[in-house]
């Protein structure tokens, strides 16, 4: 089979595949043996570019994680299932059911502290009911990794042209500028609008729902939709090749999220309506997603495509993600009142130092985990280190297993800082040229156009050039007075 027939193959199956997942987590009928075919002919088509190529050397790599992927789908699918079915508690209900951990960040909302305390720590000591799935899963996945003698951390470093050390001294630097104005904001905003000291089980996503619980009245008039497509218009982009499903299903999956079926010519954006200030925040960053994968050029190869390093992924999603953030867009385009928006930007900042100060834990120890081949036995202490040294808490270590990414990704989560940083590299470029309403101004659109229409090819993809200065520029921005 030449190099061209199988791209053709695997884009072929890739999509029919993205299409079954699609209507998996937006609530529409989907077929488990459907999947379960693709997965295999995607592992064997992986199997036969690693037995017959070696060029393009991403592409093999990729073809690593394809065939890691195939053979631990089931085990991620089951991981999902059992969380919601061991993880749960009887004494508290959401919605008249017993809270499982799938509604526990809706639960939260509206809990007293002793619910919340009651409910995280009952999940803290349910988390070994999970431990042996997420073990097999890691150990599955590192044996495939080892049999074509590389690891999943080497795998992401190649991917985002960085050592270990340039990491390790990225994610360090950002750790340590972030961790004082954090602890210093976390104590102000838990006095002033949670009514009490910040405690371990006020996670990242309790607080950034119980933040933002009282700004939303004063985002009322503002449709989302209409709002970051219409910026996206005044840019020169086209909005208009997103596909939008904006359902409340029952089995939807409650975030909103973008999935790319075919590069560029089918991409999608889910999300089910909240309120119009959580859904902007959120709608933001899956519209610069799309935008971005819609915009990149159909006439290149598909590996240039396709294969995106997760922190330039993140890049763009940030990147028109932090318009939330700029006092003029929000004042002039979105017609809030002058303070709100000040206060509401203050917030995002600090939902911001949270996430870097929170991230830089999960990342370091997730670095650790590949770079240092530690024991999983060993997991649990180690990720209580990383977190207390980023974020000076001290919270349980059984916690990694039940956020979100980390017992289901091998690596990524370094990827949310270096997209940070890198966006408001690119954002400093575009002050500098276009001034401080640079969104307005289509050359600034027509060079983010470029930047991102080359795929894996962008210049945002070579994060070795980010330096200490990019990491002060960025810190400088989320801890700025307003």
């Amino acid at each position: 089979m030449e190099l061209k027939k199988w791209c053709e193959q695997a884009e072929k199956i890739g999509s029919m595949l993205s299409k079954e997942y699609f209507n998996f987590e937006v609530g529409l009928p989907y077929s488990k043996s459907k999947i379960k075919k693709l997965e295999k002919q995607s592992e064997k088509l992986a199997e036969y570019f690693l037995k017959n190529f070696k060029e393009p050397e991403d592409l093999y790599d990729s073809c690593i994680g394809a065939v890691a992927g195939s053979r631990t789908y089931m085990l991620t699918m089951k991981l999902k299932d059992e969380r919601n079915k061991k993880i749960t508690t009887k004494k508290h209900k959401f919605q008249g059911k017993p809270v499982i951990w799938n509604t526990w960040r809706q639960f939260v909302v509206k809990a007293t502290n002793e619910e919340r305390k009651d409910v995280y720590d009952t999940f803290i000591k349910l988390a070994p009911k999970i431990t042996p799935l997420i073990k097999q899963k890691f150990n599955k996945c590192e044996k495939i990794y080892a049999d074509y003698g590389t690891n999943p951390l080497d795998s992401y470093l190649k991917d985002h042209k960085l050592t270990v050390l340039q990491l390790k001294r990225i994610i360090t630097t950002l750790r340590n500028k972030v961790k004082k104005p954090f602890q210093k904001q976390f104590e102000y905003y838990s006095k002033t609008v949670l009514n009490k000291l910040p405690e371990y089980y006020d996670d990242l996503y309790y607080v950034r729902n119980a933040l933002f619980h009282d700004m939303t009245a004063g985002f009322k008039g503002v449709d989302p939709i209409k709002s970051v497509k219409k910026t996206i218009r005044e840019m020169g982009l086209n909005p208009d090749k997103i596909k939008l499903d904006d359902a409340d299903r029952p089995k939807k999956y409650a975030s909103p999220f973008c999935q790319c079926i075919q590069i560029p010519k089918d991409v999608r954006v889910s999300y089910k309506p909240e309120n119009p200030l959580n859904d902007a925040n959120s709608l933001y960053h899956e519209y610069g997603h799309a935008i971005h994968f819609s915009s990149i050029k159909k006439e290149l190869p598909y590996w240039t495509r396709y294969l995106i390093s997760e922190g330039l992924a993140e890049t763009f999603s940030t990147f028109f993600e932090h318009l939330m953030s700029e006092y003029e867009y929000l004042t002039e385009d979105l017609k809030l009142n002058p303070e709100y928006a000040r206060e509401l930007i203050r917030r995002i900042n600090f939902m911001k130092l949270f996430s870097d100060s929170f991230y830089t834990g999960n990342s370091l120890f997730r670095i650790a985990y590949w770079n240092e081949k530690l024991k999983f036995e060993d997991c649990n202490a180690r990720y209580a280190k990383e977190i207390y040294n980023s974020m000076g808490i001290k919270i349980p270590g059984a916690y990694w297993q039940l956020h979100h990414i980390l017992p289901e990704s091998l690596v990524y989560v370094p990827s949310y800082m270096l997209a940070e940083i890198q966006q408001e590299k690119i954002k400093r470029g575009l002050r500098q040229k276009y001034g401080r309403r640079w969104w307005k101004n289509k050359k600034a659109g027509k060079e983010i156009q470029r930047i991102m229409e080359q795929g894996a090819d962008s210049p945002a993809a070579d994060f070795s050039k980010i330096t200490p200065k990019d990491i002060n520029e960025y810190v400088k921005q989320i801890t700025k007075k307003i």
